[in-house]
């Protein structure tokens, strides 16, 4: 799958993406300081499913009504969840067989302790 990765996802999530034989560009390695509705119009310029934690490209797909046809996913995570746990769920979430292209995901993951019993 072809994805552009936003600033604000760490080069862990972004190795092991690349890993799962993604072709994965990585806004912290071509440009840091692109603003977002560049980086939304490269992802649909280059086909590239974006991925982000960042909530203002709902607002940019929605409200704007930039062209997003690439797909784009918000994943929203949890602090107490660590990079190696959020770099599995990453990959693990875009593997599963979806259609992403044409759709805002939003992906939700919490972890909490079970109570002691």
């Amino acid at each position: 799958m072809r994805i552009l990765v936003d600033t604000n996802i760490g080069g862990p999530i972004v190795f092991a993406l690349r890993n799962a034989g993604h072709d994965v560009a990585w806004m912290n390695e071509d440009d840091r300081r692109m603003a977002d509705p560049n980086i939304l119009a490269r992802a649909v310029r280059e086909d590239r499913l974006l991925i982000t934690y960042d909530t203002d490209f709902g607002e940019l797909t929605f409200f704007e009504r930039l062209p997003a046809h690439c797909g784009v996913v918000l994943f929203r995570i949890a602090q107490s969840v660590t990079e190696a746990e959020r770099a599995q769920l990453i990959v693990h979430n875009l593997a599963a067989p979806i259609t992403w292209p044409g759709l805002f995901w939003v992906i939700n993951v919490r972890k909490r302790p079970l109570p002691i019993q």
